[in-house]
């Protein structure tokens, strides 16, 4: 079997070895060389498998894309071809949700405030990573709501459907796919009308796709001043940006809330083991087994309960403005964008809180920890 894959697809020589002879490619596009003879291609969602690179591949038995999203492939024509197809949802959802705390943590520490009960968030979107993102605010104490409204519609009770409950509320954070089409389209949900209600006691994240947001009329309404406070890790028409849009965002990044080492191998092991079981063989490989340990010292939920050394737990673990910083010098072009996506954190990977052990001497501290994402353990009484 000849398996064709994107090479920051990580661990798949582990995960693979034995089912086939593995090739990578670099760019968005995979070279026609390779596409000839593809039995499987294993992609990312800067790769838009559609009819045009199809008929590139003749042979192509199986498609899977390392990430939650599926917007980049035409699953239609996938279908009519009878070529297998998987994703992985939820393999990032994680990583996602400490993207969102860490941002909220900066906002927050920049507030000045005595209790954070009265904060009101609105995730909108109720999948994975928003379910992620709210569970760890919560666990700071915000009052957090979902707005969903396919899954209302299905009657789910913990989510709503009112807009105006969501552009009111304190923080605002994205967790919806990209869709065009149908009873409940994202593409420029916050389109003018939404972002001319925001104010500048709000916070807006968007670590969803790009064009959930009007970038340009994101824009217009941050040149009229007061604007809200602003943190997008995504970018419509990416790997292009709005390079005025960046100079009024709090907190820019290419694209890499879902990178943490975590999220990346736990997308190659769910489409590798996808693949190995489409073609018949033994598909059992877990992410434990691919993942290097952690060094990190334990913990004391003691250290950490206080905001402040919260905060700076985080900082050292996951500092947001570097990211920031190093997208303002290298990610304002095309190149330079895929580039950081490409090489993000190479020497020293951005590893998830789980791997961090803090000990709880109390249900409640536990529960807090938890949900924040670390690996809590409490101790006997």
């Amino acid at each position: 079997m000849k398996i064709v894959a994107d090479q920051n697809i990580p661990a798949l020589s582990d995960v693979l070895s034995g089912a086939g002879t593995l090739s990578y490619f670099s760019e968005r596009i995979p070279p026609e060389e390779l596409l000839a003879e593809a039995d499987a291609l294993l992609v990312r969602s800067v790769t838009n498998v559609d009819e045009s690179l199809l008929r590139k591949a003749p042979k192509l038995k199986f498609v899977a894309s390392a990430t939650i999203g599926t917007e980049h492939i035409n699953i239609n024509a996938l279908t009519e071809r009878g070529i297998g197809f998987a994703h992985a949802p939820g393999a990032n959802a994680q990583s996602v949700g400490e993207y969102v705390l860490c941002a909220v943590l900066n906002w927050l520490n920049d507030q000045s405030l005595s209790s954070f009960d009265e904060i009101d968030v609105a995730i909108v979107g109720a999948g994975h990573t928003g379910k992620a993102a709210g569970k760890r605010l919560e666990a700071l104490g915000l009052n957090v709501h979902y707005y969903d409204p396919p899954l209302c519609k299905k009657g789910v009770k913990f989510v709503h459907d009112h807009w105006q409950r969501v552009l009111t509320a304190d923080i605002i954070s994205c967790h919806v796919p990209l869709t065009f089409e149908g009873e409940f389209p994202t593409r420029h949900l916050f389109e003018n009308t939404a972002l001319q209600s925001l104010h500048a006691q709000q916070l807006l994240i968007n670590a969803s796709r790009g064009a959930v947001v009007d970038n340009q009329a994101l824009l217009n309404r941050v040149e009229q001043g007061e604007r809200p406070s602003l943190v997008l890790d995504v970018w419509e028409n990416e790997p292009e940006v709005l390079r005025e849009l960046v100079l009024y965002i709090d907190i820019a990044t290419p694209h890499i809330a879902g990178h943490s080492l975590e999220g990346k191998v736990g997308g190659a092991v769910m489409i590798a083991n996808a693949l190995l079981k489409h073609f018949g063989y033994e598909a059992n490989k877990t992410l434990f087994e691919v993942l290097p340990p952690v060094e990190w010292p334990e913990c004391k939920a003691e250290e950490l309960n206080k905001f402040e050394t919260l905060c700076a737990w985080v900082k050292e673990h996951f500092d947001l403005s570097h990211d920031d910083s190093m997208f303002r010098k290298h990610g304002l072009t095309s190149n330079g964008f895929d580039r950081l996506r490409r090489n993000y954190r190479k020497e020293r990977p951005r590893r998830e809180f789980i791997n961090q052990v803090v000990t709880c001497h109390n249900s409640e501290q536990y529960i807090q920890f938890l949900q924040l994402g670390f690996n809590a353990r409490q101790l006997p009484k």
